[in-house]
C-alpha cells in the first residue's frame, strides 16, 4: 500500500496582490462615470470625464452602465487589449445572458420575495416590467431609468449591443487610457512588490484587509467569502481612498487605492506622494475641515445632526461624508435606523506623521 504521507497537496494561498489590467481598466471607466458623485478621486478621472463631450457621455454611462455586468471581466487578463481582443470576438447573445443572467441571479433580501421568478425570455418581453424588476432587485437610488430603457432596447438587438460595447471600450483605451496606463503601471508595479515581500501568515483576514488598504474595513467585508476562497487585492492609481470590488470563480477582488506598506523599507516617492494626495485632498475643503471639528467637538453624530448643525443639503453631506469615511478620518455605523460618524484620531495622527516623513525624507 503506498504511503499515504508520500503525496502532499500545495497549500493553498488565499491572499495575494497583483496587478488586474483589465478589471483596473473597466474599474477607472465606473469612476468616470460617477465622477461628479465622488470627490477626492485622482485627478486624471476629472479631467477624462471633462474632455468627454455630452455624447461620449451618454454613451459611456450606457456601454459601463447599463450594460456593466456584459463588459465586466469574469476572469484574468494579462493586459487589457487581450482582454479588448477578446470581447470583440464574443459571441453577443452570451454577452447579453452574461448581464440578464446576473440579473436573475442576484440575491436580494428577504423583504424582496415580492420579486417574481423570471427567465431571458420574460426580461426582454416587455420594458416597464424590466425596469421595475430593476427597480425591486437593486433599489430606485442605484437604477437610472433612462440609461436602462437605452439599454433594454439595445439588449433586444445583441448584434448592436456588442457593437456599441466594443466601439466605446476601443476608443476609450485608445483615446485616454493606452498612455495613462503606461504613465502609471511603474507605480502599481512598486505596490505590487512591496506588498509581495509582506508575510501574512501570522495574519487574520481582517489584518491583512487593514494592513494593505490602510484602514480599518467593514465587520461584514468578508462575510460573502468562503474560508478557502481567494481574496486578490488590486492597487490603483485612480481610486483615491475608495474601494472596488469583483468576483471571479473561487476568487474575490478588491481594488484600492495605490500605496506602500506602512514599515516597508521599499523607497518609492510616486506612491508615498499619491497616498498623501489622497489624504490631504479630503482635508483640502473647508465644510469637510468643519465637518471634522464638529464632530471631534460634539462626538458621534448621526448624519442629520451633521446636515442641520452645518445647515447642508443631504446630497452635499452624503458626497462630504462618503469622502471622509473611505479616507479613514471618520468611522462610520448603523445606530438607530441612521448612519452615525465619530473621529478617527489615529488616522489623524497618522496623515500627519505620514506628511513629516515625506517632507523630511525620514
Amino acid at each position: 500500500m503506498p504511503n499515504p504521507d508520500a503525496i502532499v497537496l500545495p497549500e493553498v494561498n488565499t491572499i495575494a496582490v497583483r496587478l488586474d489590467p483589465a478589471q483596473t481598466f473597466i474599474n477607472s471607466m465606473v469612476l468616470i462615470r460617477r465622477s461628479e458623485d465622488l470627490s477626492g478621486l485622482n485627478p486624471w478621472i476629472y479631467e477624462t470625464a471633462a474632455a468627454l463631450s455630452e455624447e461620449q457621455k451618454t454613451r459611456h454611462s450606457l456601454v459601463i452602465i447599463g450594460f456593466h455586468y456584459a463588459v465586466l471581466p469574469t476572469r484574468y487578463w494579462k493586459d487589457t487589449p487581450s482582454y479588448l481582443a477578446y470581447m470583440e470576438k464574443s459571441d453577443p447573445i452570451k454577452l447579453r445572458d452574461q448581464l440578464l443572467d446576473f440579473y436573475i441571479n442576484y440575491e436580494c433580501s428577504e423583504m424582496d420575495a415580492d420579486i417574481p421568478d423570471v427567465d431571458i425570455d420574460t426580461l426582454l418581453a416587455d420594458k416597464e416590467f424590466f425596469l421595475d424588476y430593476l427597480v425591486k432587485k437593486f433599489t430606485t437610488e442605484y437604477i437610472d431609468h433612462e440609461i436602462e430603457s437605452k439599454a433594454f432596447d439595445l439588449l433586444n438587438d445583441p448584434p448592436e449591443m456588442k457593437r456599441q460595447i466594443v466601439s466605446h471600450l476601443n476608443f476609450m483605451w485608445e483615446e485616454y487610457y493606452k498612455e495613462e496606463w503606461q504613465r502609471i503601471k511603474p507605480m502599481l508595479d512598486d505596490a505590487v512588490m512591496a506588498f509581495n515581500q509582506v508575510d501574512f501568515n501570522n495574519m487574520s483576514r481582517g489584518e491583512i484587509a487593514k494592513y494593505i488598504i490602510g484602514r480599518d474595513v467593514d465587520a461584514d467585508f468578508f462575510e460573502y467569502v468562503g474560508e478557502n476562497e481567494q481574496i486578490i487585492f488590486v492597487p490603483s492609481a485612480h481610486n483615491g481612498p475608495y474601494l472596488g470590488k469583483f468576483d471571479y470563480k473561487n476568487s474575490h477582488g478588491v481594488i484600492f487605492g495605490a500605496r506602500l506598506p506602512e514599515d516597508t523599507e521599499m523607497h518609492a516617492p510616486d506612491l508615498s506622494r499619491n497616498e498623501i494626495t489622497v489624504r490631504l485632498s479630503a482635508l483640502a475643503d473647508d465644510l469637510r475641515l468643519n465637518i471634522l471639528k464638529v464632530i471631534a467637538e460634539e462626538g458621534e453624530m448621526k448624519s442629520q445632526e451633521i446636515m442641520d448643525k452645518l445647515e447642508m443639503s443631504q446630497s452635499a453631506a452624503s458626497r462630504h461624508l462618503k469622502q471622509l469615511s473611505a479616507t479613514g478620518y471618520l468611522t462610520e455605523r448603523r445606530c438607530s435606523g441612521a448612519k452615525c460618524y465619530a473621529l478617527n484620531e489615529e488616522r489623524v495622527q497618522d496623515t500627519l506623521r505620514a506628511v513629516g516623513a515625506f517632507l523630511l525624507c525620514e
